[in-house]
C-alpha cells in the first residue's frame, strides 16, 4: 500500500495501517531527530513524540491536497527536534544560573551572621511575593519549580492548555522577580 491508502485507512481507525506508516518512515524521522539531538536517546524521544503528534492530528491531514504525508510527517519531526533543542538550551541556562547563584552563596561562610540574615530576608521576600500570586499561579509555580513537573504535565493536572499554563507561569515569575530585585543582582534571579 502507498502512503495515501495507509493514511486514509489510519484516518478511518485502522491501527495496523498506522503501524505500517510508522515502520515505513521511522528511520527517516529518527535520522532527522539524530541530526538535531546528537544522541540516540533524545532522537528516540523525538521519534516517539513525532508519531504521537502525527497520530493525534492525522485527521487534519488532507489526503487529496498536494502535500505528501512524508513531508507533513517530517515537518512534525523537525518541529519536535527544535522543541527539544530549545528545551535543553533553557534547561542548561537555568542550571548555569543556579550554579552561579549557588557558588556565590557557597563562597560565603554559612555561619556568617550577615549571610544568614541575607538568606532569611530573601526567603521572606519570596514568601511575601508568593502571597501576591493568585492560588492558580501559586500552584503552577510550585508544580513547575518546586516539584519539577513539565508544562505539559501541569496542563494535564490542571485541565487546561499548555499555553494557559505558560502564561500563568510567566506572570507568577514576574511577580516573584520584582519582589527579589532589591536583594539580588540582575543576573541572579532567573527562574
Amino acid at each position: 500500500m502507498d502512503d495515501t491508502a495507509l493514511v486514509t485507512a489510519s484516518q478511518a481507525g485502522d491501527l495496523d495501517a498506522f503501524k505500517t506508516l510508522f515502520e515505513q518512515h521511522r528511520r527517516t524521522v529518527l535520522g532527522i531527530a539524530y541530526n538535531y539531538a546528537k544522541n540516540l536517546e533524545d532522537a528516540e524521544d523525538i521519534l516517539q513524540e513525532t508519531f504521537i503528534k502525527a497520530y493525534h492530528s492525522l485527521h487534519q491531514f488532507k489526503v487529496h491536497d498536494q502535500a505528501r504525508f512524508s513531508s507533513w510527517l517530517y515537518r512534525i519531526g523537525v518541529n519536535c527536534s527544535i522543541d527539544l533543542v530549545r528545551k535543553q538550551k533553557r534547561k542548561n541556562e537555568k542550571v548555569s544560573a543556579m550554579k552561579d547563584l549557588h557558588q556565590g552563596i557557597a563562597q560565603r561562610n554559612p555561619s556568617d551572621p550577615e549571610h544568614r540574615q541575607h538568606m532569611k530576608e530573601i526567603r521572606q521576600k519570596v514568601d511575601q511575593a508568593m502571597t501576591k500570586l493568585s492560588p492558580r499561579q501559586r500552584m503552577i509555580f510550585q508544580l513547575k519549580h518546586d516539584q519539577q513537573f513539565s508544562i505539559k504535565e501541569i496542563a494535564v493536572m490542571m485541565e487546561c492548555s499548555e499555553g494557559s499554563i505558560k502564561k500563568q507561569l510567566f506572570r507568577a515569575v514576574g511577580v516573584i522577580k520584582s519582589g527579589l530585585r532589591n536583594f539580588l543582582g540582575e543576573g541572579h534571579y532567573e527562574m
